[in-house]
């Protein structure tokens, strides 16, 4: 019966505040209240009206203010609550609130602190629980994207977020890392998604478990290949044909049909049975489109001369096939229409490892990525693939042929490059401009009929 009127005088003091119009006093009144965790100190009501200022005062049982901006301390309004209406500060504002839990500034420090170490807990036990030196534990304990990462970019989430992310880390970790299939017994990504899951789908690159799938993949591979960014900065898969390699490096098979590459006059090629291929030798002087399934097929490839040349643009790839001259014995040429795809890749991979006397020779644009491009297959192919026409007098030739501006950032991305670019780097930035492969096809056919 006690709880029951004393409920009664609390709706009583809420009525009389509503019914005064005080809700900017209470506003204020709140906000002090969770800032110092206590009745206590006093709050500033700015431009008060009339109205304000006589229910105020009579309600403190004090003259009228004259100043609009009145001080009112927190304790004289407790004590008018209790002689009024005998209930407390902090009781009043939970009932005229009662959708903002009137924590102070102190509970939500301790609540907040505790919501973060939950969610840590959470995760150092999902590490725990996999085996020691497991590709998932691996991952979770000590790659750029595992538990720190994870940690600092989920703390704040709300509990079902966090329950959400803490179930896909799992998945990831347990059900994915540590149950990839054998080399030697690739699967397909999809069918391996639904072994994994029951949902075929769950690992593509644009769901949210796909995408960590693929980070974790990446760190493990750095890892390996001893290129571990700092966990600060991680590094992310920048394009598709990333992706795929990704997903080949783990005996997983994604698309073999749609990631192709295009090669004109390839010699032959041998299956992993031994058997000749005859495909390439009845296509003889031909352009062949071949996916990568065709590519994975075969154990080896045979170029027409050990110097094979590699273009980045197609029209420029079709311009100079239709130009060379059929009195010479013609070479191999490979398209790889922009970044090498997962089949380009694969082919140029065959072909170098066909013989040690087998060299690349790769032209393509004066712009960031065609220069990026250059350098990973250098870098890819150490010593057997080369620069072809880039050099500062090809670009200022192809340049006077057309050319876009380029922007300040990209021009300055350019002084990551392999110092081999300095000559022609300096000469882009200090013209402002991108020239294109188009430009000189001249003189790429002029050496190839040359050569």
């Amino acid at each position: 019966m006690i709880d029951k009127d004393h409920n009664q005088n609390v709706q009583k003091a809420v009525a009389f505040f509503t019914q005064a119009g005080l809700s900017r006093l209470l506003t204020k009144l709140r906000t002090k209240y969770v800032e110092l965790g206590q009745v206590g100190g006093q709050i500033l009501l700015e431009d008060s009206t009339p109205g304000e200022r006589r229910e105020i005062a009579s309600f403190l049982g004090k003259p009228l203010y004259h100043d609009a901006n009145l001080k009112i301390r927190l304790a004289d309004v407790e004590k008018a609550l209790r002689h009024s209406f005998d209930c407390t500060l902090p009781e009043l504002l939970s009932a005229l609130f009662p959708d903002q839990p009137l924590e102070t500034r102190q509970q939500q420090r301790v609540a907040h602190a505790a919501h973060q170490a939950e969610f840590r807990t959470s995760l150092m036990l999902i590490a725990t629980e996999l085996p020691e030196g497991s590709q998932g534990q691996r991952w979770l304990v000590g790659e750029p994207h595992g538990q720190e990462w994870l940690f600092s970019r989920y703390k704040n989430a709300p509990v079902e977020e966090q329950e959400r992310q803490l179930a896909l880390i799992r998945y990831v970790a347990a059900g994915v890392l540590n149950r990839l299939p054998r080399s030697d017994r690739p699967e397909r990504l999809a069918l391996f998604a639904q072994r994994t899951s029951g949902d075929p789908h769950i690992l593509d690159p644009d769901r949210a478990a796909g995408r960590l799938f693929l980070l974790a993949l990446n760190d493990l591979a750095r890892t390996e290949e001893g290129t571990l960014s700092s966990p600060t900065t991680p590094i992310v898969p920048q394009d598709r044909a990333q992706e795929l390699r990704l997903y080949a490096d783990a005996g997983l098979l994604v698309d073999t049909i749609s990631s192709s590459v295009a090669v004109f006059n390839l010699a032959g090629a041998i299956y992993h049975s031994g058997v000749l291929d005859s495909f390439p030798q009845a296509a003889g002087e031909r352009v062949l489109l071949l996916p990568l399934r065709q590519l994975l097929e075969w154990q080896s490839v045979l170029p027409a001369r050990a110097g094979i040349y590699v273009f980045e643009n197609p029209q420029v790839f079709e311009e100079v096939i239709a130009e060379l001259r059929p009195d010479k014995a013609l070479p191999t040429l490979v398209c790889t229409s922009g970044w090498p795809s997962l089949a380009a890749l694969r082919l140029l991979d065959l072909l170098i490892a066909q013989s040690p006397d087998n060299h690349l020779y790769y032209s393509g644009d004066f712009d960031l990525k065609g220069l990026q491009i250059a350098a990973h297959l250098v870098a890819r192919y150490p010593g057997r693939c080369h620069h072809w026409r880039f050099d500062p007098d090809s670009y200022i030739l192809a340049m006077h042929t057309g050319g876009v501006p380029a922007n300040e950032t990209e021009l300055a991305a350019l002084n990551a490059l392999p110092d081999v670019f300095a000559p022609l780097v300096a000469m882009m930035q200090e013209k402002g401009m991108w020239a294109y492969q188009e430009g000189i096809v001249h003189l790429l056919i002029d050496d190839m009929n040359r050569s």
